[in-house]
């Protein structure tokens, strides 16, 4: 099996993490509209937003003093992909771990 499935799998775990890449499918938001639509603490948006970005899951661009966060158009697609039906789970997996965190997971 693939070592880095475990940090993968451990990422997508979190209900709060989902849920920001659930509410980040429909447009991207700062860390202020996040918390408000999601109704949780900013400090556990940023922390989780933390955990995404070092996977790779979103990105963010600075616009004025704020970051707005975003999925990473590879992960959007391959989640469009996963709603079809035309791609499963571990195949995911595996396109995530090789092509976007770039094997992060066994750098740390």
């Amino acid at each position: 099996m693939n070592p880095c499935y475990e940090k993968c799998f451990e990422t997508l775990s979190n209900k709060l993490r989902i849920e920001i890449l659930e509410t980040l499918q429909k447009k991207p938001m700062s860390v202020n509209e996040l918390s408000k639509k999601i109704k949780a603490e900013q400090s556990r948006i940023s922390h989780a937003l933390q955990r995404l970005k070092m996977c790779n899951y979103v990105i963010s661009t600075k616009e004025g003093k704020e970051r707005i966060y975003s999925l990473n158009p590879n992960v959007k697609k391959q989640i469009g992909s996963i709603k079809k039906g035309k791609l499963k789970i571990f195949e995911f997996m595996d396109h995530h771990i090789n092509h976007v965190c770039h094997k992060r997971c066994k750098k740390e």
